[in-house]
């Protein structure tokens, strides 16, 4: 299935130490609306290219490749960072963060990445709760 490009939209892609490495999956990860590009360094939300940082882009690529698994802190740090999560560090929580958001923003009736306090981060596609709404009856 060939993608059309539309008009005017202009691909930026992240390039990452993922992209060389042959723990990615070459094929494109569906996740609903939203299309992985692992190689390419590419997301795309309903055809349209998000602007990821490379540690977000790493963050989502480590992620989507296990979708519905919860993954540790430290284990997202490794992966990305390549390093040991240090006690007090909140990289991967501020990496996160700024990840859903993007998403969000991107997909707003969708929800991807969700929190388990005290065991890591779940990427699941799912509808997005009514957040930030509230009713009122009088």
């Amino acid at each position: 299935m060939q993608r059309r490009r539309a008009p005017g939209l202009e691909w930026l892609p992240v390039m990452s130490a993922f992209a060389e490495s042959a723990d990615v999956p070459a094929d494109v990860l569906y996740a609903g609306e939203l299309e992985i590009h692992p190689r390419e360094g590419l997301v795309l939300a309903t055809g349209r290219a998000i602007t990821l940082s490379v540690r977000e882009f790493e963050l989502l690529v480590a992620m989507a490749t296990r979708p519905g698994a919860i993954i540790a802190r430290d284990g997202l740090f490794r992966t990305v960072w390549g390093g040991q999560l240090r006690v007090g560090d909140r990289s991967v929580d501020v990496y996160v963060s700024k990840l859903r958001g993007k998403l969000e923003d991107a997909l707003p009736d969708r929800s991807f990445i969700h929190t388990h306090p005290g065991f890591g981060y779940r990427f699941q596609p799912q509808a997005a709760r009514e957040r930030d709404v509230h009713t009122v009856d009088f």
